[in-house]
């Protein structure tokens, strides 16, 4: 049990177990890369936000997959039968949505907008947009089975996106991964085996660190799986590369001092010992100091330079193995750890950092002179200009980058991944005022430098729907005004027209009157002393006539021979003739009161016809209900009072003549009728005179004229008692229409006057209207009716409630507006241009209804342009807490302040000029014009950490030794540790050239930038260093060496 513990058996046995349920308790590690592959913001950044909004925005976005299939034909433009094709292949996704995850699709022909998006110009290439649920599968997945379902006879089918992109990055960095460990481990043991010429240190250095590697990396992915602690897609590579290049350094340090003092005749455990206190302590305060440096990360607010933290994990448990692990290979093997070699020689020293040493303590001022001269200018060289379009770390062969690069061919750059501008306001937008807000917001959008092409809920074609602009609807309104001035140049016309008849209409009623005057004459010419004596001369010789006939009718039934039929015809004769006088007369009267009643009424009809006649003038101009009741309301006035006049004045008489008419007429039959029985009568006495053979024929007649009688006579009776008194009502009634004609005549006079005035009137207006259509004319053609407004009617339209329904979120109180740059997107121009481009949409409804509205940009250029904004900010601060809490560790380890200053500043120089380097050689062999945005960071924490710890190593050493002066111990101490150095710089430089095998573009410039900070540190660390220390401790004096 004793030699168990000796030689710490227990703690192999620990660590395999350890080992063990490290491997068993692994997570998925390609799945747990990609699902953390995705660079998380800060909140406050405008991509964040955005996401927000989207994820808000309805049930088709929220936590989706936004990718893009392409369908392209190499040849030529698409045939009819490849566009068939693709439709059939549209149609099939559209009817297995739920087996596709699919929770929205775009395709060319859903609407005018998409054929004009989603179909390129050359006619060679279609978009398709899809959201897929999060829920269906991973984004692998799902790739996989839609590059299967969108497989099209004749043409070529991509699916990309940048969910799409993201996921094959990631799978590109797990592939370079197992590149770098396998050709890390190669190396490693390749150099081992030189520097120690055994193969059994390599293997037991390997197998050490592996655990380390193994058990570290379990802790971290368990971590992140459970705790959400910060993770990457570099997360892993860099704790493969940190582990096995400083885990090797620390092995050689520790087995190189064992080896030291087996030759030095110790024994196996006071070698073990020894080794463990003076090398473990070496170990120990440059671990931690790297440990310091890498836990400072967990203080950062960028997500990725966050998950560099696992590093300083992987360093906690690589401290640990190397100290408790190694122990039992020390004590178990001893000296047959370095076989074949049996021969333990000394430290070597190096004869490279010995002369610089020696010639530094020197001239100390002169060479940190020297130093900063040729190391400035590499220095103040490096441009800063670095490349954040992570599509560059993908290879072109990959499908979902192939797709990228033909819609950047076919289509805008920017089509592939467009920006979404969010305005989310506190009420809803769907009204009149804010739709202007949105509209003007989205014509500065497509006004600008670098903007392709710009819909929204008011312009989804991508430009200005006319029919909602000022100009198009003055346009209509002034071709109605022109309508309007024909129509009024036409009731113009007809006004004049109006102004003769009504002159006619004077003199007519002028005629009228006249004429009424006259009837009055002759009624009061009839109604005379005279006449009344006849009337009462006939009613007394009605009876005696009536008498006669009785006394005639009775001598033919006694004897016809006596009758004097002379006397009695020349009688009957008379009465006869003044029977027919009378009844012409009255039958004359009735027609002229007929005659005036009709003309009473004609005259009212004459004012009809004038309105009439306007009206219909008025319709032919085409006028609006306000411009008819305008123009008709003084005409009306007019019209109105004299019709109001004339009817209450006309009224009485008209029923009194109509009455009287009537009567006299009925009259005037009845004794035309006598008269011609009494001619009869008297006709057939006269043909009977001497013919008594005939008086049964004339018997006969009497017959008849007595029945005749019976009927007439009474009726004349009447119709002369009543002519009496209807004359006088007739000769009333005619003068109460003399009176009404008079105002007839005085109204339509007035009529006349007003007339020209009314043409005058419409002339003015029509005048006005022409001057209205100039200005509107005008209006119309300036830049100030350029603006937007949407009638109720459209706005309410099912039409526009599409654009609602694409535009705006449920709620309606968010509207995105979708910009296409002209440049790709992921560059950096793109970039800047998105912000700037949100920033003046802001700007814009300052003032406005929308001022507090929150505006943010979306999309990949957004993204870019935060990812640059919070590196930068953070990178800056993440620096700072490093360096500081490294500088605090170096003062304690060299009990020393000038010294870590000397320290830090070698390392930032080696870093700053390793970067110039760098930005030459992948310009000349890469053929790249800029860095990848993550190279400075990934390379200022390993060069810095990994400088450190070589500091750490020299000033180490240094304290160790006691020779006289402090000169003496720094050239000492650099030559026995430079060959340590230098050896760790050639493992740690490999371990990076592994990375270039990856293919990574940001893999290999981090390589690259570190082995040539390295290269730097090993020329640099022993002349800055040793300089330090002579200005330190021994000040100006010349050194003895």
């Amino acid at each position: 049990m004793q030699k168990f513990i000796k030689n710490h058996v227990f703690s192999l046995i620990a660590w395999l177990l350890i080992l063990v349920i490290s491997i068993v308790a692994l997570p998925n590690v390609n799945q747990l890369t990609r699902d953390h592959a995705e660079i998380k913001l800060p909140a406050d950044t405008q991509t964040t936000i955005a996401q927000t909004f989207n994820n808000e925005w309805s049930n088709k976005t929220k936590n989706t997959y936004e990718i893009a299939l392409v369908f392209n034909k190499k040849d030529g433009k698409l045939t009819k039968s490849n566009q068939a094709a693709i439709d059939q292949t549209i149609s099939d996704l559209k009817e297995n949505k739920e087996k596709y995850g699919i929770k929205n699709i775009l395709s060319p022909n859903d609407n005018t907008a998409t054929k004009k998006r989603l179909k390129s110009k050359d006619k060679t290439t279609w978009l398709v947009q899809l959201n897929v649920s999060k829920s269906h599968g991973t984004i692998s997945d799902i790739n996989k089975e839609l590059q299967k379902a969108v497989k099209t006879k004749g043409v070529t089918t991509y699916v990309t996106g940048a969910d799409i992109l993201n996921d094959d990055f990631s799978a590109s960095i797990q592939e370079g991964i197992k590149k770098t460990e396998l050709i890390s481990i190669i190396f490693i043991f390749i150099v081992l085996v030189l520097v120690f010429r055994s193969p059994i240190v390599p293997l037991i250095s390997l197998f050490t660190v592996g655990v380390s590697f193994l058990t570290a990396f379990s802790i971290v992915t368990n971590l992140v799986k459970s705790a959400n602690f910060p993770f990457s897609n570099f997360t892993q590579v860099f704790m493969v590369i940190v582990l096995f290049g400083i885990g090797t350094d620390y092995n050689i340090l520790l087995y190189d001092k064992f080896k030291e003092n087996l030759g030095n005749g110790l024994t196996v455990g006071e070698a073990t010992k020894d080794a463990l206190h003076k090398a473990g302590r070496t170990i120990l305060f440059s671990g931690s100091s790297i440990l310091i440096g890498f836990s400072a990360l967990a203080l950062a607010k960028f997500s990725i330079y966050q998950s560099a933290t696992g590093v300083a994990v992987g360093v906690a448990v690589l401290l640990l193995v190397l100290l408790t692990l190694n122990p039992f290979f020390m004590m178990s093997l001893g000296a047959k750890m370095f076989w074949p070699v049996k021969k333990f020689e000394g430290e070597s020293e190096s004869k490279v950092w010995t002369f610089l040493a020696s010639n530094s303590v020197k001239r100390p001022i002169l060479h940190i002179i020297v130093t900063f001269l040729i190391v400035t200018p590499f220095m103040a060289l490096y441009s800063g200009h670095l490349n954040y379009d992570d599509t560059d770390e993908i290879s072109n062969d990959t499908p979902s980058k192939a797709g990228l690069l033909v819609v950047q061919k076919h289509f805008s750059k920017g089509m592939a991944m467009p920006s979404y501008l969010y305005i989310k306001s506190n009420h809803t937008l769907d009204n009149e005022a804010d739709l202007k807000l949105i509209d003007e917001a989205t014509r500065q959008l497509q006004a600008s430098k670098g903007v392709s092409l710009v819909t929204s809920v008011t312009q989804p074609y991508g430009e200005k729907v006319s029919q909602l602009y000022v100009n198009k609807q003055l346009n209509t309104v002034t071709q109605g005004v022109g309508t309007a001035q024909s129509g009024l140049t036409k009731l113009s016309n007809g006004s004049s027209q109006m102004t003769n008849g009504l002159g006619q209409l004077v003199s007519g009623s002028q005629t009228l009157t006249n004429g009424l005057n006259t009837m009055t004459s002759q009624l009061n010419s009839q109604m005379s002393t005279a006449n009344q004596s006849q009337l009462a001369q006939l009613q007394t010789a009605l009876p005696q006539i009536n008498q006669g006939i009785q006394e005639l009718n009775s001598a033919l039934r006694n004897s016809g021979a006596s009758i004097d039929t002379t006397s009695l015809t020349n009688n009957l004769t008379d009465a006869g003739n003044n029977a027919k006088l009378i009844g012409n007369n009255l039958t004359a009267a009735g027609e002229i009161l007929k005659q005036l009643q009709a003309s009473t009424s004609t005259s009212s009809a004459d004012t009809s016809q004038i309105l009439a006649q306007y009206r219909a003038v008025e319709d032919k101009a085409g006028l609006n209900d306000q411009q008819k009741q305008a123009m008709e309301q003084a005409l009306m006035t007019i019209l109105s009072g004299v019709n109001n006049k004339v009817q209450a004045q006309t009224s009485a008489a008209t029923t009194s003549i109509e009455k009287v008419a009537a009567n006299l007429q009925a009259a005037g039959l009845a004794d035309q009728s006598l008269g011609n029985n009494l001619s009869n009568v008297a006709a057939t006495l006269q043909g009977l005179s001497g013919l008594s053979s005939q008086i049964s024929t004339l018997q006969t007649e009497v017959n008849k004229l007595a029945t005749a009688s019976n009927l007439a006579l009474p009726g004349a009776n009447q119709a002369i008692t009543k002519l009496s008194s209807g004359l006088n009502q007739v000769q009333s009634a005619v003068s109460t229409a003399s009176n009404g004609s008079s105002q007839i005549t005085s109204g339509a006079q007035q009529l006349y006057n007003n007339s020209p005035a009314l043409t005058d009137g419409i002339n003015k207006v029509n005048s006005g209207l022409g001057e209205g259509a100039t200005y509107l004319s005008g209006l119309a053609d300036s830049a100030a009716s350029d603006e937007f407004y949407i009638p109720k009617k459209y706005l309410k339209s099912s039409l526009f409630q599409k654009s609602i329904n694409n535009y705006m979120s449920n709620d309606k109180k968010m509207t995105k507006i979708i910009v296409v740059l002209d440049s790709n997107p992921s560059s950096d121009k793109a970039a800047v241009k998105s912000h700037k481009l949100s920033a003046m949409v802001k700007k814009s409804l300052a003032g406005t209804d929308l001022k507090d509205a929150e505006v943010v940009m979306g999309g990949q250029s957004s993204r870019i342009q935060d990812t640059r904004q919070t590196a930068s900010k953070d990178f800056t601060r993440t620096a700072i807490i490093m360096l500081v809490g490294i500088g605090l560790a170096l003062i304690v380890v060299t009990r020393s302040v000038l010294q870590p200053l000397f320290i830090l500043g070698t390392l930032l120089m080696a870093y700053f000029s390793s970067l110039t380097i760098n930005e030459w050689f992948i310009k000349a062999v890469m053929g790249k014009d800029m860095l990848t945005w993550n190279t400075p960071f990934f390379s200022f924490i390993m060069i810095i950490a990994l400088g450190v710890d070589y500091s750490i190593f020299l000033m180490m050493r240094y304290r160790e030794l006691d020779e006289a002066t402090a000169s003496e111990r720094m050239v000492h101490a650099s030559a026995i540790i430079g060959t340590v150095v230098i050896s760790a710089a050639i493992i740690l430089g490999g371990t990076f050239a592994a990375l270039i095998p990856s293919g990574i573009p940001t893999l290999i410039e981090v390589a690259i930038t570190v082995i040539v900070g390295l290269a730097i540190l090993v020329i640099l660390m022993p002349i800055l260093l040793s300089a330090a220390v002579k200005l330190t401790y021994e000040g100006f004096k010349k050194s003895k060496h």
